[in-house]
């Protein structure tokens, strides 16, 4: 008699072809993965920095706990990648090709668990020309760790429900807490959970029972330096997230808010591939809602977009609030559309049209220098002619002498920062406290002789919290920054002076 009933099964030949046919996708999955992370590590430093990167270079030097509108991970990778490699632009976003890489191969190990290795390996390969992931992928932003985290907790949370034991609930409250010190729309996930577990009737013991308490614990203890922090300061976040809501006094419905909101989110999808995406979403809710991996999928779905639907009725949502929804929509996107092209042959073609099409519209991002798009649509614009800025600045406080620099907004005195040859001290006008991150830091100050230069790229005036400040002042520059011969935006220098 055999002891171990698998070893027959495991050793016959079809066992053996099986088990290297699931082999096979891990091989390419890898393979993919490795030479994304070497082209991505060459080609971050070709570019230049936008400006939330030098933004959240700043944070990075100013190291907290928490961030006026953001939490903290983003800084502190920032940090690590510096103290590694130094301040210089590899240096900054070295943790973000670590992080979608670790994405890349956590999609696609969950895709095999809820789907198959084929439905992962192109959930893989539909990830890699997205244009929205592709260039996030670059970017050292709060992006990065979010998505990181969220399909982190997306594996621990199908473990969690399987073995139902408390350690891995507490893991995933913990996955979820580091998500939202990245990015607080990893919050939506605790939605996200809730939702599935009313909806799946198997697990709806589990909606208020011990694994839930422990995974709230998980999540809360993770999330007290945020906490610790608004105790400190106020409460900045309410304030933060109050204003980024757009909801500043009465909430209106704006049905044009909402389609410029989702024509937003298809076209950093790529058109073709987004309205595949709505299809199939919409498809396995109509005819696969039944299916217990389906509702997982759309549960990691629809809370999110929902939510930020909900609130572009008012004023239109960013393209990039969403992404986290992304991860399972793409899951089902490739295995409606497997499933689709089996039962009906002919929809091939349009599926290879859609991926060829996100992948043209992934390597022309990836090769604008070579094209000359004007610069309206130059899809790379906030990563050039910054080199062309400082320069301007710098010559500019050469010849006055000027010791201050302030910038109208966090994107000129970020990039002032970064940029300028002594990378100095840079402000924002003077604001009430929780404005902004600069008013929760030490401002300027004055004597009777100092000098500064006011940067902005509005034609409008310095505003009056300068002028309280410096009563005169006098236009000193008026330039559009060049990339390689191309103009890219026009900024003005201000001579402000106090007496």
């Amino acid at each position: 008699m055999n002891p171990n009933p698998n070893t027959e099964a495991t050793s016959s030949p079809k066992s053996v072809i099986g088990a290297l046919g699931n082999i096979r996708p891990v091989y390419a999955a890898l393979t993919l993965l490795l030479l994304a992370a070497i082209f991505r590590l060459w080609y971050v430093t070709r570019m230049e920095l936008v400006p939330d990167e030098a933004y959240y270079w700043l944070w990075s030097k100013h190291l907290a706990l928490s961030y006026r509108d953001k939490g903290p991970i983003v800084a502190w990778a920032i940090a690590l990648g510096n103290w590694l490699f130094g301040d210089s632009v590899f240096g900054i976003r070295v943790c973000a090709v670590l992080f979608s890489t670790g994405t890349g191969w956590l999609l696609f190990q969950f895709a095999r668990r809820i789907q198959d290795s084929k439905t992962a390996l192109w959930t893989l390969v539909l990830a890699s020309v997205v244009p929205m992931l592709a260039v996030g992928s670059l970017l050292m932003t709060i992006d990065a760790p979010s998505l990181f985290f969220w399909v982190w907790a997306m594996n621990v949370f199908w473990t969690a429900i399987e073995s139902k034991k408390l350690w891995h609930w507490f893991g995933l409250g913990v996955l979820i807490g580091l998500g939202f010190l990245s990015k607080f729309t990893n919050g939506l996930q605790l939605m996200c959970i809730a939702m599935f577990l009313v909806w799946s009737k198997p697990h709806r013991s589990l909606l208020f029972s011990r694994q839930t308490v422990i995974l709230i614990v998980g999540f809360s203890l993770t999330i007290l330096p945020l906490i610790w922090w608004n105790m400190q300061t106020g409460w900045v976040h309410y304030l933060a997230l109050h204003s980024r809501s757009g909801v500043d006094s009465a909430f209106h419905i704006r049905p044009m808010q909402l389609l410029k909101f989702i024509g937003g989110v298809v076209g950093v999808v790529s058109p073709f591939i987004g309205f595949g995406m709505i299809a199939a979403i919409a498809g396995m809710l109509w005819k696969r809602h039944d299916d217990l991996r389906i509702r997982f999928l759309l549960s990691q779905v629809l809370p999110v977009f929902g939510v930020f639907c909900f609130f572009s009725l008012n004023k239109a949502g960013k393209e990039n609030w969403p992404a986290p929804a992304l991860l399972a929509g793409m899951i089902l996107t490739v295995a409606f559309w497997r499933e689709l092209t089996a039962r009906v042959p002919r929809w091939r073609w349009p599926v290879r049209i859609a991926l060829g099409f996100g992948a043209l519209m992934t390597i022309v991002i990836h090769n604008t220098d070579y094209l000359h798009l004007p610069y309206k649509l130059e899809p790379l614009k906030r990563a050039q002619g910054w080199h062309d800025y400082a320069a301007h600045i710098q010559k500019a406080r050469v010849e006055s002498g000027a010791t201050l620099l302030i910038g109208s907004d966090y994107s000129e005195a970020s990039m002032m920062a970064y940029y300028l040859p002594d990378q100095p001290t840079t402000y924002l006008p003077k604001g009430p406290y929780g404005e902004n991150q600069f008013t929760l830091w030490p401002t300027y100050s004055t004597n009777d002789h100092t000098r500064a230069l006011y940067v902005t790229d509005r034609t409008k005036p310095p505003p009056a919290s300068v002028l309280r400040d410096f009563p005169r002042y006098k236009q000193v520059d008026d330039f559009w920054t060049l990339h390689k011969g191309r103009p890219m935006d026009r900024f003005i220098i201000y001579l402000c002076e106090r007496d």
